[in-house]
Parts: structure tokens; sequence; C-alpha cells
């Protein structure tokens, strides 16, 4: 793989769970986070963070089953969570365990599509993929930054863990 897609394989990784260019890393945002207050309705759309946890895990899903072979099936398996509306799903069970068991699904299926970008390169990225109507390689580029959306979405959701004010 060329030196451009290195580079955009560690933002990918800097901003999920590295040293964020944008302020912390989505699993450093994640962690911060019991079961309870993740499964809460933070945002004035009714999301949860949990429900945007499993919308990540669902894309780096779609894109990491692209990324990995001629018929589309990943090593990860079949996608374990409700995969309705893109993804975003209410939580299953607010269980610390089932908390837990979601973001080491999120850093298994991050490793998964990431590694899949790095090894494949280009010669998968022309690919259609269906789900999206898109080519495989738009969508691992927009991979890249999707963790970095999606952290900002959830710090300015007022979860109560995220309201105190910077110490400058």
């Amino acid at each position: 793989m060329g030196t451009s897609f290195d580079l955009l394989a560690d933002l990918a990784d800097a901003e999920f769970d590295g040293e964020s260019y944008n302020g912390k890393s989505l699993m450093a945002t994640l962690s911060e986070l019991d079961a309870e207050a993740a499964a809460a309705p933070s945002d004035y759309e009714g999301y949860s963070v949990w429900s945007v946890a499993l919308h990540l895990a669902y894309c780096k899903w779609i894109v990491a089953k692209a990324l990995m072979d001629e018929d589309g099936r990943s090593r990860l398996g079949p996608y374990p969570y409700p995969a309705g509306n893109g993804g975003f799903a209410e939580a299953p069970e607010r269980r610390a365990e089932a908390w837990v068991g979601l973001l080491a699904y999120l850093r298994a299926v991050h490793g998964e599509a990431i590694g899949a970008m790095r090894e494949c390169g280009e010669k998968r990225f022309a690919h259609e993929l269906p789900e999206w109507g898109i080519p495989v390689g738009k969508a691992a580029v927009w991979l890249c930054s999707h963790d970095s959306y999606h952290t900002a979405q959830i710090r300015n959701m007022g979860v109560p863990a995220y309201k105190s004010k910077r110490i400058y």
C-alpha cells in the first residue's frame, strides 16, 4: 500500500484509540461512560451514546466486509447487533457487561477494517459497496473521519459526564 493509504489508516487509528488530532479519541470518550449513561437518550434527536457506538460498529463492519475478499465475507462473521436504520439501534440491554462487550467489539471491528484497508490497498477500492451504492474506496476513506465526527457529536450531546467546563 502507498504512503497516502498508510497516512489515512494512521489517522483513523489515532482518532479511534490513539493520540487524536482533534481532542480525545473515540475510545477515550466512550470509556468514560458506564452502561447506564451510554444507554440514556441524550441528544435532541433522541440518540444515545450506545446507539451511536452501534452505528460506528456497523459502519466499520460494512467496510471491513467489503474489503476482506471477493465474496465480501469478513473474518468477523455476521454482524452481532441490530442493524436497522444505518446501525443506529437502542441498547439491547443496559448491563455493564454488554457495554464492555460493545467496546471490545468496536476495537475488533476497527482493527479488522483498518487492517483490511492496509492489506488490500487499491485492489478492492473500485468495487461497488452494494449496501451504500458507492465505491469501496470512497467508503474506506470516509471511514477515516467518521470516528472524529461522532466523537464530537457524543461530547456535545448533553451527556452529564461531559458537561464540565474546560479549565484553561
